[in-house]
């Protein structure tokens, strides 16, 4: 009988000591259990994220409508200067390009000279066809207008522009080169743009009609081609994933280099870059400011000092949830000073644009709704004709008694009557 009850309080209290147990092997982090397993696992969860889920619509939607809007205003500015620019006979000619593109230190791709060749040479009519084609290709752009296409033919645009006139740049040109490229790549079209505007009014139509939705048909021929479609969505899905996380590390590189470039120089390093930098001709288009920052010596040194601090310190606070913001909002305010007072508005806009890829989606929900709103208050073409239209005429009386005044407003009236 001893023995039994013994036996019983063993069972009794085996379990509650593997239950005292467990909670001790819980915290064991699983890498540290089986880290290949572990690694081998999370690197299979992010390749199937990055290929069913695409990230950042709105932002390289923002992008698309940035970059396409910039370049598109730039090339309606330069207009009446395009002949002297771009033109065949354009201060840039052809041998000078040679020249420059066999520079030992420099290595250009060929398709530059070609695309060179293909703007320049050809006659007043021919560039001047293919420079009206490139101002409705950045506004097709803009506007999400069969955006694989135009987005492709945005990027050739940029390229030739700038192969035709290398020096006619301040970095920002530069910066937009290599993001329409990217954006080649990726699905900005998406969002906020005609295509999405056309897929909606046609899934709408189906809805409405009472159609269901595309599948393929049930047969072994046909589910082999849906799978090559499934294939086919999941690789433009991470091309636009990539294109997203390539277009965010150039914006990094871009700021690490110039803060570690800066960092190097000794007026940057005793604070006082920024004081001669207010002082060159070349970047005084409004004198009387930059004589007015370059006297607050103490707080261009300040702004100096934290411009390197940031420009350097952005690349890793982009992993942070909270502390990225406060840097873009420091980098945006440096980039809008650059813009006004030295004189560099397509850089800086360039490099703002390319910061609102690091912004959360539901901050672009958010305008998005305050976009639309403001927009249905506004008075549109027709609606009050048509609210005065649908709106019944006041009746008239046709005798004191049918009049709407009250009693007390009519003397020949009284309340005993």
């Amino acid at each position: 009988m001893t023995s039994e009850i013994d036996d019983t309080a063993d069972s009794v209290e085996a379990p509650e000591a593997a239950a005292a147990l467990a909670p001790a092997a819980d915290p064991c982090p699983p890498f540290r259990r089986q880290p290949l397993m572990w690694a081998v696992h999370k690197a299979g969860t992010t390749l199937t994220h990055l290929t069913t889920h695409a990230i950042a619509l709105y932002g390289t939607a923002v992008l698309r409508i940035g970059y396409g809007s910039l370049y598109l205003i730039f090339l309606l500015h330069e207009y009446p200067n395009r002949q002297a620019l771009w033109g065949p006979n354009a201060p840039w000619t052809s041998a000078l390009n040679q020249q420059f593109a066999n520079d030992p230190g420099l290595d250009w791709f060929a398709v530059d000279r070609w695309w060179y060749t293909f703007l320049g040479h050809g006659g007043n009519a021919w560039f001047e066809f293919w420079y009206h084609v490139a101002i409705l290709v950045c506004l097709l752009f803009v506007l999400g207008w069969r955006t694989r296409v135009t987005s492709i033919c945005f990027a050739l645009t940029l390229m030739a522009f700038t192969g035709r006139n290398v020096f006619l740049t301040d970095g920002g040109d530069n910066i937009m080169s290599l993001m329409a490229i990217y954006l080649a790549f990726s699905r900005c079209g998406t969002r906020w743009s005609l295509d999405a505007r056309r897929k909606r009014r046609q899934a709408e139509k189906r809805e409405a009609a009472g159609i269901a939705e595309f599948a393929w048909p049930n047969t072994p021929g046909w589910q082999a081609v849906a799978e090559l479609d499934r294939t086919r969505e999941e690789i433009v899905t991470f091309l636009h994933n990539a294109a997203v996380l390539v277009i965010a590390a150039q914006i990094c590189v871009v700021y690490a280099a110039a803060g570690l470039y800066k960092s190097q120089g000794s007026d940057w390093q005793n604070g006082t870059a920024l004081y001669y930098t207010l002082h060159l001709d070349w970047f005084r288009p409004w004198p009387g400011l930059s004589n007015f920052m370059a006297g607050q010596s103490v707080t261009i040194a300040i702004v100096a000092y934290l411009t390197v601090f940031v420009q350097i310190a952005f690349p890793f606070a982009v992993f942070s949830k909270w502390l990225k913001y406060p840097c873009l909002v420091m980098l945006v305010g440096m980039h809008f000073s650059i813009a006004v007072v030295m004189g560099l508005p397509l850089f800086s806009a360039a490099m703002m644009v390319g910061d609102a890829v690091f912004l959360p989606t539901a901050l672009w929900l958010w305008l998005g709704r305050r976009v639309r709103e403001r927009l249905a208050r506004l008075p549109r073409p027709g609606r009050y004709l048509t609210s005065q239209r649908l709106r019944p005429a006041p009746a008239t009386p046709r005798s004191p008694e049918g009049s709407v005044l009250p009693h007390q407003a009519q003397p020949h009236k009284s309340e005993s009557r």
